[in-house]
């Protein structure tokens, strides 16, 4: 197997876990033997008993004494998001909000770094809001969030509130009214603190995504940096086919052709 900073066992582990999701292993079908799997991926039987071991953690599959390995039912991401505007994110934010448990890490009023008051459109080392926290699914994390709000709203945000609400359906309760948001999505290695929150090995590949959500006069309210764990994550998106000049083009749906 190629080089990566991951430890053997955990690759295997999250390659055969992409397997299971993928529908790779028939639901309550058996998996190949130790010895099987240990030879199609290239590795020890040791390595593929400690990569079995976390799927059965997980509840992925079950072992049985003297009968084999068999896959659980069907497997899902911890939290698919589907999102094309920001009526769909909030009810998407409101349902992971129930379904998920949220883990304070930090909460600080600062001045706010240059890329981040830029971001704001703020003055130079203007306050904000700073809060880093952890989402997780059954017990199991899966986010590791950082946000900057300006300090003019975030005066009204409680530690309570970061803990029990998604930060749009705290605005929603302020009295913010979320228009619009500008995102980027795309890849980065985890480093120490985010790796350790996430439990995963530092240089692990996240996707990383970064959200600027303003309000219905064009203000920003949030800078939202997500580190999220991919195999536990995925983003989705309905897209729609629209005849623009020159060829087609895929457009996420509702989106009107330029």
């Amino acid at each position: 197997m190629a080089d990566s900073p991951l430890p053997l066992y955990h690759k295997v582990y999250l390659l055969l876990k992409q397997r299971l999701q993928a529908g790779g292993f028939a639901p309550l079908a058996a998996l190949p033997g130790e010895n099987a799997l240990a030879a199609e991926y290239g590795v020890s039987r040791l390595t593929i008993r400690r990569s079995l071991e976390a799927l059965e953690a997980e509840g992925l599959i079950e072992r049985r004494q003297g009968r084999g390995t068999f896959a659980a039912g069907q497997a899902v991401l911890s939290a698919p998001q589907q999102s094309t505007d920001i009526d769909t994110l909030l009810t998407h934010l409101a349902r992971m909000g129930m379904q998920t448990q949220v883990t304070l890490l930090a909460l600080e009023t600062l001045a706010a770094p240059p890329q981040v008051a830029a971001q704001l459109e703020l003055p130079a080392a203007a306050q904000v809001q700073r809060a880093v926290r952890v989402r997780s699914h059954q017990g199991l994390p899966f986010s590791y969030l950082t946000t900057y709000v300006p300090q003019a709203i975030a005066r009204r945000i409680t530690r309570d509130d970061l803990v029990g609400k998604p930060l749009l359906a705290i605005f929603r309760d302020l009295g913010v009214q979320v228009a619009r948001a500008e995102q980027s999505i795309s890849a980065v290695l985890a480093e120490p603190q985010a790796a350790a929150a996430l439990d995963v090995p530092v240089g692990s590949a996240l996707l990383s995504l970064h959200r600027l959500v303003r309000d219905a006069d064009d203000h920003p309210v949030e800078w939202l940096h997500a580190l999220y764990r991919p195999d536990r994550y995925e983003y989705r998106m309905d897209m729609q086919a629209h005849d623009t000049p020159g060829q087609p083009a895929w457009l996420p749906a509702g989106t009107a052709s330029p």
